[in-house]
């Protein structure tokens, strides 16, 4: 059976049942996605038509070029709606999407990414906690660290270094895969996504900690570069394929 579904005011598919669920399983499709298929009257949010046992009479499909409003969520023939860059937004919609844009009120379906100081400030932030963090496991091991100094100074410096790397990975790792964001990026609203707005997992989370030493070791260059990347990717991000947006409230 063939499935269509809107995404981004677009029409979709046709896709199988097993490609439906695959979409849902991949957070493609959520419970309030737009869908149809041959024998519904209208389209209908995934989650109510989940679970029913018989469709309802059949009705011609919806026209090759209907789109979704962005703000309503119902179809629409393109004659019907105005188009405000990659969002379609219908007639009785309109006034209230007009006064949303001049009001500067964040838009549905439009991501926006947090920018050099946003990203700076949230760095700043997890760089006092992490020294916190630091100075405690100094004070904790400082004597076991300084009998090593005196043994094998070199031992002592590997041991001191490796101890930073490893907190700063498991920090960034386990906060980004579990949250979306380390406490720093948490205080401005902010967090990491992957390209397709979706959760970063905590593969991903490590390669990208581990990724921005880069970013580091290019004299920080790699940081300075969000600031004038259209996405404001850093380095790290442009590395693993991730954006840093904002947090909508």
């Amino acid at each position: 059976m063939s499935w269509y579904y809107a995404e981004a005011g677009q029409q979709r598919g046709p896709v199988t049942d097993a490609e439906l669920e695959d979409l849902v399983r991949a957070g493609t499709i959520l419970s309030d996605t737009l869908i149809w298929r041959e024998g519904m009257a209208n389209w209908q949010p995934y989650g109510q038509v989940k679970g029913v046992a018989t469709p309802p009479p059949a009705a011609a499909p919806m026209p090759e070029d209907a789109v979704v409003c962005s703000s309503c969520g119902k179809l629409f023939g393109r004659d019907d709606v105005i188009r405000y860059g990659d969002l379609w937004v219908c007639a009785a919609c309109k006034p209230t999407f007009v006064q949303r844009i001049k009001e500067g009120a964040a838009l549905p379906g439009v991501v926006e990414y947090a920018g050099f100081w946003i990203r700076f400030v949230a760095k700043f932030v997890d760089g006092l906690i992490l020294r916190f963090v630091g100075t405690f496991i100094g004070l904790a091991g400082g004597a076991a660290l300084a009998g090593l100094s005196k043994s094998n100074p070199m031992a002592a410096l590997v041991l001191l270094y490796g101890t930073g790397f490893i907190v700063d990975m498991l920090y960034r790792t386990i906060f980004v895969g579990a949250y979306g964001a380390t406490p720093g990026k948490m205080a401005v609203k902010a967090r990491v996504v992957n390209a397709d707005g979706s959760k970063v997992s905590y593969a991903k989370a490590f390669a990208r900690s581990l990724a921005e030493y880069l970013s580091i070791v290019t004299l920080f260059i790699g940081y300075i570069l969000a600031a004038f990347d259209s996405e404001k990717r850093a380095l790290h991000d442009r590395v693993c394929g991730t954006r840093v947006i904002k947090k909508m409230s």
